[in-house]
């Protein structure tokens, strides 16, 4: 199960660092999410409207160890009437799937739907964004439960 686990993770963030990417001249970025889960962020646009984004986190310590992943398909609109000099606002809303392992004694797996929703300011003349989101997430594996995750980060764009 955690070379399967291993090998879907390693698909998905290949296939984000691959994808040719040219919407909103924007590109690829990567920054951090500073909410928990704290770790690295990821976005890659697919279309003028459409962009997968991610966060990846991990823990290793002398007891536990922990590895966080989860990919979504993010759906952008603008807010046309709020259309500033400095930058612009637009809202998404998306689907996507979280992974996250943890180790304290026992192995446990837990995957989950998401289903995230935020709002995003992208700077005109830096390649820097800002976001915060709200995802409801139905927890599949072990068992069912349901939840609400969040974050608010940053990135930076490479052109």
């Amino acid at each position: 199960m955690k070379s399967l686990s291993l090998a879907i993770v390693l698909s998905v963030t290949l296939t984000l660092l691959t994808t040719e990417t040219h919407a909103q001249d924007r590109g690829f970025g990567i920054g951090a999410q500073v909410t928990n889960p704290a770790g690295l962020s990821f976005k890659g646009w697919v279309s003028e409207t459409g962009a997968f984004a991610s966060v990846v986190s991990f823990n290793v310590s002398e007891n536990t160890s922990s590895f966080y992943i989860h990919v979504d398909y993010h759906h952008h609109k603008m807010y046309e009437e709020l259309n500033w000099d400095v930058g612009f606002l637009s809202y998404y809303y998306g689907g996507g799937i979280r992974y996250f392992w943890r180790e304290a004694g026992f192995d446990d797996n837990f995957f989950a739907l998401r289903l995230p929703a935020g709002l995003n300011f992208n700077f005109t003349d830096i390649p820097v964004d800002f976001y915060v989101e709200i995802a409801p997430t139905f927890e599949v594996n072990p068992a069912f439960n349901f939840g609400f995750a969040g974050g608010i980060g940053f990135r930076y764009f490479l052109n």
